[in-house]
């Protein structure tokens, strides 16, 4: 088998295995659903990009930790679920919200371009990343603000602001991390022959690129949660 023959079968299960896994978390969270309504969504999305590991990391994280445990403070006060968790889980499950907006909007936006391209200074593939950079601005702060509205009791204006605020520069560290290997993908592995949209090593490398991702926006996580603009799922 040639080496291009062996990525295209990795790549082939990979994608599918993400495809199956989230399949497998959407048919879990309707016997577990998340105390955070908009987490559903997110370990649906997970899995797609996250494949199998989304599997163990649901299973620590999400299936057993996200039920409502409640802990006693030192005040003899109940605590809530986040208080109770430690620090690294609510870290790593606020990146993975702000990594679900990102993949759908990816989603979204490498479909739509490839049906009607997009081009800025005449590179398509600065457009598409444009276009898929705006689209998960506004659905990662949108999920940001479903969440803010579950956990705080403040009006719709202060909550979209918190939202903003909250998302913005986690979500920016995403997508820089995302297009960091993306470019390598583009101007090094695959410079002679460019990927087309519709082949499973194209996905396979957009799963890569959330990974990458992922390490990258969650140092900023724990920075906006530690300065109070974020709260920790």
């Amino acid at each position: 088998m040639s080496p291009f023959s062996l990525l295209q079968l990795i790549s082939f299960i990979f994608v599918m295995g993400g495809i199956f896994t989230s399949l497998i978390l959407t048919i879990s969270l309707f016997r577990n659903r998340q105390p955070m309504k908009i987490m559903n969504a997110v370990w649906i999305l997970t899995g797609l990009w996250a494949s199998f590991a989304a599997i163990p990391a649901y299973f620590r994280l999400g299936y057993r930790k996200d039920r409502m445990v409640i802990g006693i403070g030192n005040n003899g006060m109940n605590m809530d679920m986040n208080e109770s968790r430690p620090q690294w889980h609510s870290v790593t499950l606020s990146t993975l919200h702000c990594g679900a907006g990102c993949v759908l909007a990816d989603i979204i936006g490498e479909w739509f371009t490839y049906f009607i391209p997009v081009s800025i200074g005449g590179s398509v593939l600065i457009g598409n990343w444009l276009l898929d950079f705006i689209l998960a601005l506004i659905i990662g702060i949108y999920f940001q603000y479903f969440a803010i509205r579950q956990m705080e009791k403040i009006s719709a204006r202060k909550a979209f602001i918190k939202a903003a605020k909250a998302d913005t520069l986690s979500l920016t560290a995403w997508q820089i991390g995302m297009y960091t290997w993306m470019a390598i993908t583009h101007f090094v592995i695959f410079s002679g022959t460019p990927l087309t949209k519709t082949s499973w090593t194209f996905w396979f490398m957009m799963q890569l690129a959330m990974f990458v991702g992922f390490f990258t926006s969650y140092p900023m996580n724990i920075l906006l949660i530690k300065a109070g603009i974020k709260k920790g799922m």
